[in-house]
């Protein structure tokens, strides 16, 4: 489980980077992607808000009974998961608004890019950096097996081949 979470973070982390990427070439006013930045948020709000996160929270609570001294950590990262459906939404409605040709200041959009994959950053750096590795060392493999038996296991429609999401799957391969 820790290991398909930890693809999954590459995943994100690749996708933040195309963001940068595009958000870099409409605050220089050159064209971006619009297109690519709906898909990548469309994704977002479809995958890991739904699916990536509850096996993190399991995880996470799971963690929390065994060594109690995490807890300020995992409530943190519990709390962001429930902010993050929020935070991507508000991104994603901002590309929606430029793609029907809203007028918007580009320092709002930018600014409001870079707020979005620093958030998503920070976030995953806390959960690489402290909570994951302690939840390796501290559960049990019947903690696993558990965890494994309660999670909802959806295939990442990015590697699927079978969505709308082939262009961005194709993206992504290239950054490897």
């Amino acid at each position: 489980m820790i290991n398909a979470i930890n693809e999954e973070h590459r995943t994100i982390a690749k996708l933040l980077h195309l963001i940068d990427r595009q958000v870099s070439l409409f605050n220089d006013g050159e064209v971006a992607d619009l297109d690519l930045l709906h898909l990548i948020m469309d994704y977002t709000l479809a995958y890991p808000d739904l699916y990536h996160h509850p096996k993190e929270n399991a995880i996470f609570l799971k963690l929390k009974e065994r060594e109690p001294g995490m807890a300020g950590a995992v409530d943190q990262l519990v709390e962001d998961h429930a902010r993050m459906s929020e935070v991507s939404s508000k991104f994603a409605k901002l590309v929606e608004q430029l793609i029907a040709d809203a007028t918007m200041s580009r320092d709002v959009f930018v600014r409001a890019a870079m707020d979005y994959v620093d958030f998503q950053r920070g976030h995953m750096m806390r959960e690489v950096g402290d909570v994951l590795p302690a939840a390796a060392r501290l559960l049990t493999a019947a903690d696993w097996a558990e965890l494994e038996s309660r999670v909802a296991h959806e295939e990442d429609p990015l590697t699927s081949g079978k969505t709308h999401y082939q262009r961005l799957g194709e993206l992504l391969l290239a950054e490897a």
